[in-house]
């Protein structure tokens, strides 16, 4: 597939997740993609990326992933996003706080015949659990 192609493919489905449809967002991706980045907790293919996602949406409904940029490199899509949402439903264990929370991050996609096939993601997890209060800012003392 040309580089306007995978640019398109991938336009299109962070369309439909920001529509709420999941799955027509993961048709983005080959069903045994590998997933580097993302949780060592989270299963192998697609069915791992539902999980992964299913669980992000229960703790935050309204969540958003907004493309800020992409670079098209041959059979490779680097998207970085910001993620956005509301904590309103539990995640790692933590009750709903009611807190906006932003994080940047980068996805780095491979694709073949138009899917990706293997996908890595950077996230700024820190600042994320510091906005759900999942790890505080306390300095020890010197």
């Amino acid at each position: 597939m040309s580089r306007d192609q995978n640019i398109e493919t991938l336009q299109k489905a962070t369309s439909q997740f920001k529509l709420g449809d999941l799955e027509g967002y993961l048709k983005l991706y080959e069903d045994s993609v590998i997933h580097h980045g993302f949780s060592s907790k989270i299963r192998p293919g697609v069915a791992g990326l539902r999980d992964h996602y299913t669980t992000l949406l229960r703790g935050f409904p309204d969540m958003s992933i907004d493309t800020e940029d992409m670079i098209s490199d041959g059979e490779k899509l680097a998207h970085r996003f910001l993620f956005s949402g509301t904590h309103k439903g539990e995640f790692l264990g933590l009750p709903a706080s009611g807190k906006v929370v932003r994080a940047p991050g980068v996805h780095i996609h491979l694709f073949k015949n138009g899917r990706a096939i293997e996908a890595w993601q950077v996230f700024d997890n820190l600042s994320f659990l510091l906005e759900i209060g999942a790890v505080s800012r306390t300095r020890g003392k010197r």
